[in-house]
């Protein structure tokens, strides 16, 4: 592979999202020699290129970086571009020693360094945090094999707006978050069905409120995903923010079961009904793409211990999926890499 230039630092940071962010600007409170890679033209495109209507499920407090503060804004939730601004505008801020188009396709351990080849260029160096986040590609069942080239298929994260979908009927495969926001979007547009399996609850008023959100950092700081026998704040939440029933009522939004399979222009339901689509938004999650790293693992993935440690000694992986936990991991990342040392 073609390799222009070598760079050797003491900790490589994989990802300028709000992991990689928190890591890097740790590490430079703490004078260590770091360097901030993302392949990425422009900080913030991860969000940037999600759909136009995303807004965060963390209210503003909760999503702020290290010696910084979240903008205020008209709505306590901000919208996606709100975040990807935050984000750029808080590397200029803090002189976070970045490299931007620098795509990580390889990570090996080499002796006492990594080897990292980012872009054109390869990277040397005393330890690695990856902070590339959990939503790297787009899990698809195998049935969608199955449906006829003249259906779309989309990835909720290919998604942008109504209008750039043909005129038809529409298929939501999932109700988590984003796809109850997406099935509630385009059924204003288009017919639109929802696969959803068991139901989801819509988020209590309280969710609105940020007073309350100051709870869920400290739960789950002290007991982690633990199912309390109490309401909301007190236990993970689980809940869309989108009225999936107003939808229903105003828009003929379809509910359906869960999607088990597909053949020519339908979609099947694990109740024995189907639809036609002229459009399927599969909505169906993520997998961390973590295929370039050389590590060991179990049933095919990378086991991520206490602080984000991996079983390759000096390679940290940090979790998380709202930015409030995602802060508080890569915090704890930073605080293990500067022990380490």
């Amino acid at each position: 592979m073609p390799v222009s230039a070598a760079a050797d630092v003491d900790v490589l940071v994989v990802g300028a999202g709000h992991g990689g962010l928190t890591v890097a600007a740790r590490l430079r409170q703490a004078r260590r020699d770091v360097l901030l890679v993302d392949g990425s033209s422009r900080v913030g495109d991860s969000w940037r290129n999600r759909y136009d209507s995303l807004r965060l499920f963390t209210p503003r407090p909760l999503n702020g970086l290290p010696a910084s503060v979240f903008p205020p804004g008209d709505d306590s939730f901000p919208l996606k571009d709100e975040v990807a601004d935050y984000h750029e505008e808080y590397v200029g801020a803090m002189s976070l020693p970045l490299r931007l188009g620098c795509r990580v396709t390889a990570l090996r351990h080499a002796g006492p360094v990594f080897e990292a080849v980012a872009g054109s260029l390869l990277v040397k160096a005393r330890a690695v945090v990856v902070a590339t986040g959990v939503f790297g590609a787009g899990r698809i069942p195998s049935f969608a094999a199955q449906l006829d080239p003249s259906v779309l298929q989309l990835h909720s994260s290919m998604y942008r707006r109504p209008s750039d979908l043909p005129d038809g009927p529409v298929v939501v495969v999932g109700a988590r978050n984003s796809g109850a926001d997406i099935a509630v979007e385009v059924a204003r547009k288009r017919p639109t069905t929802i696969a959803m399996g068991t139901p989801i609850p819509r988020a209590p008023a309280r969710w609105r409120n940020p007073f309350w959100w100051r709870i869920p950092p400290w739960r789950e700081r002290l007991i982690g995903d633990l199912a309390l026998p109490l309401p909301w704040p007190f236990r993970p939440g689980g809940f869309v923010t989108a009225d999936v029933d107003h939808a229903v009522a105003a828009h003929a939004l379809r509910r359906a079961g869960r999607a088990v399979g597909a053949q020519g222009d339908e979609i099947r339901f694990a109740d024995g009904a189907s639809v036609r689509a002229r459009t399927v938004i599969w909505a169906s999650g993520y997998n961390p793409d973590y295929s370039w790293i050389d590590a060991p693992r179990l049933d095919g993935k990378i086991a991520i211990g206490d602080h984000g440690r991996s079983a390759v000694q000096r390679l940290w992986i940090v979790r998380g999926r709202f930015l409030f936990s995602i802060r508080r991991h890569a915090d704890d990342v930073a605080r293990d890499v500067i022990a380490a040392r």
